[in-house]
């Protein structure tokens, strides 16, 4: 594309305004003042023709993926160079996405020969998790006398892809648990007796009769008693609901808001990062009305890495969650007893009666905490200051309801043997890491 330069204007005031004043006033310098505008049409033309050879001798390089912590800033190299040996002056500009944020939104560089080209830092911070596109870097180039400018749209393909920002968790974590070097976190040895089993033997004087393998002492016509041994690896399940309810606002402790399922990512990853630490092995799952993705659990950093993978993309969705289909889901693929820990919003009584349902499938074989945010007006009527007016009232009323309801909730899931834990959203990720620790050490799996 050609646009005018701010010198052509001046070019023709500084010429055609002149020469034609002068036509105006001297009628014998008439003939030669009608050579002015077209040597000045010349001028221009042969400066536009010359701009014309710059064209596809510029090539623009970039990076296929990028990855960036939210809110931290970032680089994203772009190498331009040329294929001949003259330098140019260059204004380079790039299309960001809404999300990010930069420093400058064009820059001014002299590009060298084609020998060494340049490679521009171009500053960035993303603002939101998730994957985004750049597809398009803009170049503009003068033309030698400055009249008129060629802009350049190359395309690119970059992946730009915005995790989440751990920091904060990490430091709320240290607060808590890493004292003296860290050592509740630590994996710590286990004494008792364990649940995985280990092998057959004789009955001995002493051993319970729930340990008696009586298939085997009907085989054999004599009592065979199971052992056991301490798990040297258990398997720890994160699922996320990613329904329409995680896309409520939440306060952060900085004073401002965010959707809550930006919470259960950050605490899905600080929680896997704990697993491993512990030994264990850990998986994750998004669901909505569908079950979006799933990560068996295993560990290492290739595995946490894969983890990550999947859930900072997963964007709150407009649906109600399927908790009967995430259960199927899970009860296929899961084999071995673990801890299944839901972050779920269940303070809607349709939603929390469908979620008592189809976790009946699960609390049979494995350990099982739901994890929701407590809302900030469910409390006992009259628990709060003295009431102003109606208004007050009634809402404090409709309060009440809500904190019955939820305490209902967690009568009906205990009597399944799941644990419903009402938390606040900036303690989410350190009430969650405190009752896998004590699932560890009360050996409950």
């Amino acid at each position: 594309m050609i646009i005018p330069a701010p010198a052509i204007l001046r070019l023709v005031a500084a010429t055609l305004i002149p020469a034609a004043l002068l036509y105006a006033v001297t009628p014998q310098f008439r003939p030669l003042l009608l050579f002015v505008p077209p040597l000045v049409g010349m001028v221009a033309l042969a400066d536009l023709l010359a701009l014309f050879r710059y064209r596809n001798r510029l090539t623009v390089t970039a990076p296929l993926r990028l990855s960036l912590i939210c809110g931290r800033p970032g680089q994203l190299a772009i190498a331009i160079r040329a294929h001949n040996q003259t330098s140019y002056k260059l204004q380079v500009g790039l299309a960001l996405p809404d999300s990010f944020e930069t420093t400058f939104h064009e820059t001014r560089l002299t590009l060298p020969t084609a020998e060494e080209g340049i490679c521009l830092e171009w500053p960035l911070t993303g603002t939101k998790r998730g994957r985004f596109q750049v597809t398009q870097c803009a170049l503009r180039i003068g033309s030698p006398f400055r009249l008129w400018q060629l802009q350049i749209r190359h395309n690119i393909s970059t992946e730009l892809r915005v995790y989440p920002n751990l920091r904060t968790e990490r430091r709320r974590l240290a607060s808590l648990f890493l004292e003296r070097n860290d050592r509740q976190l630590r994996a710590q040895r286990q004494r008792g007796q364990g649940r995985e089993f280990d092998r057959l033997r004789q009955y001995q004087t002493g051993d319970s009769l729930g340990d008696i393998h009586w298939k085997a002492t009907a085989k054999r016509n004599q009592l065979i008693t199971k052992e056991y041994q301490i798990e040297r690896t258990q398997e720890v399940y994160l699922l996320i609901d990613s329904s329409r309810l995680s896309g409520r606002p939440v306060p952060t402790a900085e004073g401002g808001s965010e959707p809550f399922l930006e919470q259960a990512v950050r605490t899905a990853l600080i929680l896997g990062s704990v697993a491993q630490r512990q030994g264990d092995l850990f998986g994750v799952a998004a669901f909505g009305s569908r079950v979006q993705g799933f990560v068996r659990a295993k560990t290492g950093k290739t595995h946490f890495g894969h983890c990550r993978d999947l859930l900072y993309t997963v964007q709150p969705g407009e649906d109600n969650p399927s908790f009967g289909e995430l259960a199927t889901f899970m009860a296929a693929r899961l084999r071995r007893r673990a801890l299944l820990i839901f972050i779920a919003p269940l303070d809607e009584p349709a939603l929390a009666e469908d979620f008592v349902r189809a976790i009946r499938i699960l609390s049979r074989r494995h350990l099982i905490c739901v994890a929701m945010p407590q809302p900030p007006t469910a409390a006992p009527l009259f628990s709060s200051a003295t009431l102003q007016s109606n208004d007050d009232l009634y809402r404090h009323l409709a309060g009440h309801l809500t904190w019955h309801q939820l305490r209902e909730l967690q009568q009906k899931l205990r009597l399944q043997g799941v644990r419903l834990m009402l938390v606040k959203d900036e303690r989410l990720s350190a009430d969650l890491v405190s009752h896998y620790l004590d699932v560890k050490r009360k050996q409950l799996l």
